[in-house]
Order: structure tokens, then C-alpha cells, then sequence
């Protein structure tokens, strides 16, 4: 579950989010520049509001007047940025486990949950490969399967389907879905196409000049990206 009140000033721009979610997936639209990926950073983070709060899970993990802002590690949220950022250095194992081994797992704990999350995203018999000799689709399942083995109690994905040609698009966005009903996490989605929303199965909410705007959109039975 989350909850947050936030606003953010850049120069002449501000940034003011107000929003709750259950379950389920949010989408939000917007053009560029209007605060999408500022929304995500916020919530994850990377970067601090001037003012409000954000709940998680209904824990606080941001309050100005509490002067509370936990750091990334200690918010229970799994992040996908644009460009998806995996550590070129380390393989598909490694860039798995990252999340794990900075919140302090190791040994068959460790080895259980990066095991289960990369068969799960079917990529057991490549977890030895270097990210840099992946394919898009591929590397696309290693950001997010290392965003959802910490468990966390809220998904964050940014433009996470941008780079994906229209075939692997139609393959990996269901499972993704089936597989985050299962688990039951909440999902905050950034996209620009209402395709992905509606394969993502999503209530949409859109950003103009840093401001939510709430709006309807139909979600198709058997929606394709």
C-alpha cells in the first residue's frame, strides 16, 4: 500500500502528488518533463521532497515535519529506472543478488531467493552471463527480477517496457502481470503508451505541470502491448 502528499521544487517548476494505492497497478501519463520519473524517485529514495510524506505499507519512510527520510535500502521498494541501469561488471547472478547483499543476506538464504526469482523469469540457464551479452528482453527480466527478489512491498517501474520490440512486449507484459497478482504487489507505472497500461490491467492517473490529474480508461479482457 501507498500513501503520499508530496511537493518538490525545480527552479520555476513544482511538483505536487497527492495519490494512494491498494492494490493492484497505477499508471501515470504525462508528458515529458512533467514529473513522472521525479514521482518514482521520490518514492524510492533517490531524491528528497521539500515537504509531505509517504507512507509504505503503511510505515512512514518520508514526513518533513517528522524529519523522518529512510534511505533507499530501508523503503521495501523495488525500483526499474529507465535504461534500466544493471551493473555491466557483474553477471546475471550478481546483478540478481545486488539488493539482497545490501540488505545483508547471504549464504543459502541468499542463494534460495535468487535462484527462485531467476527461474521464474526463466533465466536459470544464463545466470553466469555477462548482462552486456544479453538481449533487450532479457536484460529487461534481469532488472526486473532483481527489483522483485527483495520482496518488497511496492514495485516502482519507470518506462520499463520503452526499449522492447512489439513480440517480447506481447510475451513478458503478461507474465510480469500474472506474476505480480500472485505475489500481490502493489505496481506504480510510468508509460507513454496506453497499450501498456492496458495490458498492465491499470488505473491511469496523468501529470500535467507537476499536478495529478485523475481520468478514466477502459481495460480490455485480453489486452496486448
Amino acid at each position: 500500500m501507498l500513501e503520499l502528499s508530496i511537493f518538490k521544487r525545480f527552479g520555476s517548476f513544482e511538483l505536487h502528488v497527492e495519490l494512494s494505492l491498494e492494490e493492484g497497478c497505477l499508471a501515470i501519463f504525462g508528458e515529458n518533463g512533467s514529473g513522472k520519473s521525479t514521482t518514482l524517485r521520490c518514492i524510492s529514495g533517490l531524491v528528497k521532497p521539500e515537504q509531505g510524506y509517504i507512507r509504505i505499507g503503511g510505515r512512514v519512510v518520508f514526513d518533513s515535519e517528522l524529519r523522518v527520510n529512510l534511505p533507499p535500502q530501508r523503503r521495501s521498494t523495488g525500483y526499474v529506472p529507465q535504461g534500466l541501469e544493471l551493473f555491466p561488471h557483474m553477471n546475471v547472478y550478481e546483478n540478481v543478488a545486488f539488493g539482497l547483499r545490501v540488505r545483508g543476506l547471504s549464504g543459502d538464504k541468499l542463494r534460495s531467493r535468487v535462484e527462485r526469482m531467476l527461474s521464474m523469469f526463466g533465466l536459470a540457464e544464463l545466470k553466469r552471463r555477462s548482462v552486456l551479452a544479453l538481449s533487450g528482453g532479457q536484460r529487461q527480466r534481469v532488472a526486473l527480477a532483481r527489483a522483485l527478489v527483495i520482496e518488497p512491498e511496492l514495485l516502482l517501474l519507470d518506462e520499463p517496457f520503452s526499449a522492447l520490440d512489439a513480440e517480447t512486449k506481447r510475451t513478458l507484459i503478461p507474465e510480469l502481470r500474472e506474476m505480480l497478482e500472485e505475489l500481490e504487489i502493489p505496481t506504480l507505472l510510468v508509460t507513454h503508451d496506453r497499450r501498456e497500461a492496458e495490458a498492465m490491467r491499470a488505473k491511469v492517473v496523468e501529470l500535467r505541470c507537476g499536478r495529478m490529474v485523475r481520468r478514466s480508461m477502459p481495460v480490455l479482457k485480453e489486452a496486448t502491448a
